[in-house]
């Protein structure tokens, strides 16, 4: 019996161990690596313990010596053995041999992952305190504020200020340490957090600088808001003054000129005295909506009876609009009176010159065109007669009363009572003169009558005058001569009377010259 024989269960107990050591450390090598190449992000003191592991594992990577022993002591322990447990024995001999080759290639590229990743981590370790600074930024630029004056503002103005400057002194930093994360983003092999770290820190800075800068315009709107609501307040309180002293100022001015000069002028300080307060007022509440959204509830309220009072004075601004129109609407009712009188008596002038256009015109006008002339005359100045009673009712709400009234105002009062006067003075002359053409009307057509009769009459005869006379040659025919000569005679006197009743008819007429004419002309016939 050989050696190899006699100690065959120690020599085959001795490599079953390293056998099994030899799978067990293959198994850790791929736990290892499992572990390094899992989805886990872990701390870089964690990934270091992991690495100097798997470091520590893979130093005798090919394990030639182990791999050549157990398959020289394989053979001599399995020369003599069964042809099936040898054949058993040298299949797990060449499986554990196959695994260690297949996972030689797996180690040498874990290797150099290993190294990116413990970069990639080292990386995060940079990044950490930059990260840090960056979300003390953030905060600071995002907590919610509550000033309560401007002074606390204009701290927080200076703080933001520094906290910016703070930033800008960090950027070139930062820009490198987001271009070496993008350069190690270029590896196929980066692990997966790699890519949030380097979002993180670009769009840290990003979101940081604009939130900061963001808060700082929002500071600087909130102190300009503080700066121009205190303002605000002291000029609106003086425009409010300004009201109140121009609307004292708002009179009714009884000279025409002046009075539209007057609120002219009144129209433009209301105007440009609304407009300045409305403004005011619209910046004392943006102000206000800005100021509320970081002021404390306590001075909140404080603030908001400031402006409401504000509010409440606000009327101020109607009762001035109110009084200057209420004088817009007297001086234009003074321009209408006015515009009245003046149409007036330039009318009542043309009206006398008609009424003596009328008279002088009597002779070459007929009785009826006269009483129709003044008749209309007539009817015109009643329409006039109304107007002027209009203008009396008007006056008496437009003007002062009493014994002590404003000479602007008397001379308006004047004028009305002239032109009342003129007009009432025209109105009887023209009743007087339409009534006296209405006699002539009668005393005319008694003229006519009379002129009818008598010129049929003294045509026919003056025919007859032209037959002349005939000798008589018996007493009969002188007897019928000397009866027609009679009948002629009488006839004559008859119609004279006729004549003269016309004559006498025309003569009690205003003008007669027309039939003066006639009468004359018909007696010389």
């Amino acid at each position: 019996m050989t050696f190899w024989q006699e100690n065959y269960h120690f020599i085959k107990d001795v490599y079953d161990m390293r056998h099994q050591k030899m799978l067990e450390w293959m198994e850790n090598v791929e736990k290892a690596i499992s572990r390094i190449m899992a989805d886990k992000v872990y701390t870089s003191a964690e990934f270091k313990r992991e690495r100097d592991n798997f470091h520590a594992l893979c130093k005798d990577l090919y394990r030639e010596e182990v791999k050549k022993w157990l398959q020289q002591m394989l053979e001599i322990l399995m020369a003599e053995r069964a042809k099936e447990e040898r054949k058993e024995q040298i299949s797990k001999l060449d499986g554990l041999i196959e695994r260690h080759e297949n996972l030689v290639p797996n180690v040498n590229q874990t290797q150099i992952k290993v190294d990116l990743y413990w970069k990639c981590y080292a990386y995060g370790d940079e990044l950490a305190p930059h990260i840090e600074f960056l979300d003390g930024i953030m905060l600071s630029s995002t907590r919610e504020i509550a000033p309560s004056c401007v002074e606390n503002v204009e701290e927080l103005i200076e703080r933001q200020e520094k906290a910016l400057n703070q930033l800008e002194t960090k950027r070139n930093v930062v820009k490198e340490l987001i271009a070496k994360g993008k350069a190690l983003l270029e590896n196929p092999d980066k692990p997966k957090f790699l890519d949030n770290h380097v979002q993180r820190i670009e769009d840290g800075w990003d979101l940081t600088k604009d939130k900061a800068t963001a808060r700082l315009q929002f500071l600087q709107k909130t102190k300009d808001a503080w700066v121009g609501y205190a303002e605000g307040l002291e000029a609106i309180a003086v425009e409010f003054e300004k009201a109140d002293e121009e609307m004292k100022k708002v009179k009714k001015r009884f000279n025409l000129q002046s009075a539209m000069e007057d609120l002219e002028k009144r129209q433009q300080i209301f105007g440009d005295n609304k407009t300045t307060i409305e403004n005011l007022y619209k910046s004392i509440q943006d102000n206000y909506e800005i100021m509320t959204m970081t002021l404390p509830d306590e001075k909140k309220d404080f603030v908001k009876k400031e402006v409401k009072a504000i509010t409440d004075k606000l009327d101020v601004v109607g009762k001035f609009e109110d009084k200057v129109k209420k004088i817009e609407d007297f001086v234009n009712n003074l321009n209408e009176f006015n515009n009245s009188l003046k149409g007036l008596d330039e009318w009542m002038n043309n009206a006398d010159s008609q009424l003596k256009d009328i008279k002088d015109a009597s002779d070459k006008m007929t009785p009826e065109d006269r009483v129709s002339y003044t008749m209309e005359l007539q009817e015109d100045i009643a329409g006039k007669v109304k107007i002027i009673d209009e203008n009396i009712a008007r006056e008496e709400a437009l003007l002062p009363q009493g014994d002590k009234v404003p000479q602007d105002a008397q001379d308006h009062k004047n004028e009305l009572n002239r032109i009342k006067e003129f007009v009432l003075a025209l109105q009887k002359k023209v009743i007087s003169e339409c009534e006296q053409y209405s006699e002539d009307v009668k005393y005319w057509a008694e003229y006519k009558t009379g002129i009818k009769e008598f010129k049929p009459w003294l045509e026919t005869y003056e025919k007859k005058s032209t037959e002349g006379l005939h000798k008589p040659q018996t007493l009969d025919e002188a007897n019928t001569m000397y009866k027609a000569v009679k009948e002629f005679a009488d006839s004559c006197q008859k119609e004279l009377k006729v004549l003269e009743t016309a004559t006498a008819a025309s003569l009690k007429m205003t003008t007669h010259h027309e039939a003066d004419s006639e009468v004359a002309e018909l007696k010389e016939r």
